[in-house]
């Protein structure tokens, strides 16, 4: 389960001490939550994400990465599972604000946050096109893509990509994601 810790600091002040910390952490209204660890799952769907978009995207544009980089969304900050932003960035940086796209893995505990908490956060960033929540249990992700309409909102509700045979379109960057190679071996079909 995600603790508060009776910790409170802004950003910069968090990024800098979270270097130093044994255990993974966000801020979330200024204070200090413990994240609990992943499943052998969740880390092969993250690592499975990763993987893809990176055989999919010219890494001389694009920088894919796992949950080590922050993701600055107004006064909190979060560790995304995978995070898409364009390349090149200081690579001395702890944190962005323009992540292109985003990925979250569900656990038991993490399950409202990702749908709603999270979801809306990401959603409010500027440079972001395409947010997804994958499940660890069967070949189902929830997608948020901007529509093409000239304010370019996002789709209210996400849309439900389910079965092996199914693949994520991002059309903002022009690829599309089997599931059948986000899942293989961890879910049967």
């Amino acid at each position: 389960m995600n603790a508060p810790l009776d910790l409170r600091m802004d950003q910069a002040t968090f990024l800098d001490w979270i270097q130093s910390q044994p255990r993974r952490c966000e801020l979330v209204g200024g204070r200090v939550v413990t994240q609990q660890g992943g499943t052998w799952d969740h880390s092969r769907i993250s690592a499975r994400f990763v993987k893809q978009l990176s055989l999919l995207l010219d890494d001389e544009e694009w920088s894919i990465l796992t949950g080590d980089l922050a993701v600055d969304v107004g006064s909190n900050t979060r560790f995304p599972d995978v995070l898409v932003a364009r390349a090149p960035h200081d690579g001395k940086a702890l944190s962005t604000d323009e992540p292109v796209i985003l990925v979250e893995v569900l656990s038991p505990s993490s399950e409202d946050d990702d749908f709603r908490v999270k979801a809306a956060e990401y959603m409010s960033l500027a440079s972001l096109e395409a947010y997804i929540v994958a499940s660890q249990d069967a070949a189902q992700c929830w997608v948020w893509q901007r529509e093409d309409r000239s304010e370019r909102p996002f789709q209210a509700e996400p849309t439900e990509i389910a079965g092996l045979g199914a693949s994520i379109a991002l059309s903002a960057v022009g690829i599309s994601l089997p599931l059948t190679e986000i899942y293989r071996g961890i879910v049967k079909a």
